[in-house]
C-alpha cells in the first residue's frame, strides 16, 4: 500500500507555490527507501519512478525525501494552459502522446512523460503549444535529449 513522502518548497515574494511543502504519492521499498508514484506538481529534480531515500524529522510524523537514489527514467513538465477552461483537453493531449497528464486545481497540468514515451515528440508538442500561445510550461526535469 502507498504512502506519501514530502519535499519542502520555496516559497517566492508572492507566496507561490501555494503550500510550504509538496505531498507524493509513493510506494515503501525497504530501508527508508521509497519510490515515487505520484506526479510532483511544485518539485524541480524528481518525477515519478525515482527512487528517494527519506528521514523523519523530530516531532513531524511525515516523511521527509532527503536524496535521489536512483532516477526512474521519467521526466515531468508542467503546462499553464492560456485558457483555464482547455486544462482537460491539454492533459488529453498529452495523453494522445503516451503520457500520464492530469488538470491540477492550480491552473496547470502536470505532465509526467515516462520511459516509453517519444521524448522528442512530446518537446515539439511542448513548443509548438507555447509557439502558438496555448500554453507556456516549464520542466521538472529535463530529458537528456
Amino acid at each position: 500500500m502507498g504512502e506519501h513522502v514530502y519535499v519542502s518548497l520555496q516559497q517566492d515574494e508572492d507566496g507561490y507555490p501555494p503550500y510550504e511543502a509538496e505531498e507524493i504519492d509513493a510506494t515503501p521499498l525497504g530501508s527508508g527507501r521509497f519510490r515515487v508514484d505520484g506526479i510532483p506538481v511544485f518539485t524541480y529534480g524528481l518525477a515519478r519512478g525515482d527512487v528517494v531515500r527519506v528521514a523523519r524529522v523530530a516531532g513531524d510524523d511525515r516523511l521527509w525525501i532527503s536524496d535521489v537514489l536512483e532516477a526512474g527514467g521519467h521526466w515531468t513538465a508542467r503546462v499553464l494552459p492560456s485558457d483555464t477552461k482547455a486544462l482537460d483537453a491539454t492533459a488529453q493531449r498529452f495523453q494522445d502522446l503516451g503520457c500520464s497528464a492530469y488538470a491540477t486545481r492550480f491552473g496547470m497540468v502536470a505532465v509526467d512523460v515516462g520511459p516509453d514515451a517519444a521524448t522528442a515528440v512530446v518537446l515539439a508538442a511542448l513548443r509548438d503549444g507555447r509557439t502558438r500561445g496555448e500554453w507556456d510550461f516549464d520542466l521538472g526535469i529535463d530529458p537528456a535529449v
